[in-house]
């Protein structure tokens, strides 16, 4: 069913994608000039709102089809951004027609703060390549942002949203109640600063990438120009691990992501079954859980 559900999201995220536009064919001249107003051959004006009505009909569809199977297969999904965990029962309506357009407005945030990630580590004039052009088009004019504020971005919009997520999830008896207001800011700042914890997954792939990119010549595809590019600016921090021919920077920076994820999100438990004596809660359950558990703080 995880599986599943995976994959749906995927497909809503295309469709969402197919709604905005993404992929059409641009004008192949500058703007302002007669070719830059010529439409490209077969251009077709599109329904676009046929894909935006098809969305929301497969979020409630889903919702419909999780209601009706889940409760079979034992399954309840949790909704995570990496420092709380909210668990939705399969059985109750309500309760699994939240989480399915939660867990879509989620996979929407972490595709826009990897194109915000995107357009921060690729400033001009390194920024000519075809997927950063891609990015650069989704978001429009905060593209143009100093690269400290795009970097901020995702935590503020995330933090801001918990506001009113984590109010919903307590009065739906979801999580602990909370004691004032105060309580509710400090939740909404930890949670902020839990959501860059989903760039591993782009870091990550492309310090992979930028390995294999290295060693084995894969074409002059624009996609590989952007994964040279940005490989070369993500691994510049760990330039002291190039020896020679032998380049071990995007290793490096691999085990960077993942101890810091581990640090700041998971932890490692598994170092409990090596002592006797009880390991910091922040080791065995990573930093922002255990400071989300411990609040509110008197201030």
């Amino acid at each position: 069913m995880s599986a599943v559900d995976f994959l749906l999201n995927l497909a809503a995220l295309v469709l969402w994608l197919t709604w905005c536009g993404v992929g059409q064919v641009a004008p192949t001249g500058t703007a302002g000039t007669l070719l830059g107003n010529l439409k490209p051959a077969g251009a077709r004006v599109q329904r676009r709102w046929i894909y935006l009505a098809t969305l929301l009909g497969l979020l409630v569809v889903r919702a419909l089809f999780y209601r009706q199977v889940g409760p079979s297969f034992l399954w309840h999904p949790v909704w995570s951004t990496g420092v709380i965990h909210i668990p939705f029962r399969s059985d109750l309506f309500l309760r699994i027609f939240s989480y399915s357009f939660l867990s879509f407005v989620w996979v929407l945030f972490i595709w826009y703060s990897w194109l915000i990630l995107i357009l921060a580590i690729n400033r001009p004039p390194h920024d000519r390549d075809g997927v950063t052009r891609l990015a650069r088009r989704a978001v429009g004019k905060v593209g143009s942002f100093p690269a400290l504020i795009l970097l901020l971005l995702p935590i503020v919009l995330l933090g801001l949203s918990w506001m009113l997520v984590g109010w919903i999830a307590v009065e739906a008896n979801l999580l602990p109640p909370l004691q004032d207001f105060k309580h509710l800011f400090q939740q909404s700042l930890v949670v902020g600063l839990g959501g860059i914890l989903s760039w591993r997954w782009l870091l990550g792939g492309l310090y992979i990438l930028h390995l294999v990119n290295n060693y084995v010549y894969l074409g002059r595809h624009a996609f590989w120009e952007f994964v040279q590019i940005t490989g070369t600016r993500i691994c510049w921090p760990f330039s002291w691990a190039r020896l020679g021919r032998l380049d071990c920077s995007p290793l490096i920076g691999l085990l960077t992501v993942w101890l810091a994820w581990a640090l700041f999100a998971s932890g490692w438990p598994w170092i409990q079954s090596w002592v006797d004596s009880p390991l910091p809660a922040w080791v065995e359950y990573g930093i922002l859980p255990t400071v989300y558990r411990d609040l509110p703080w008197d201030w």
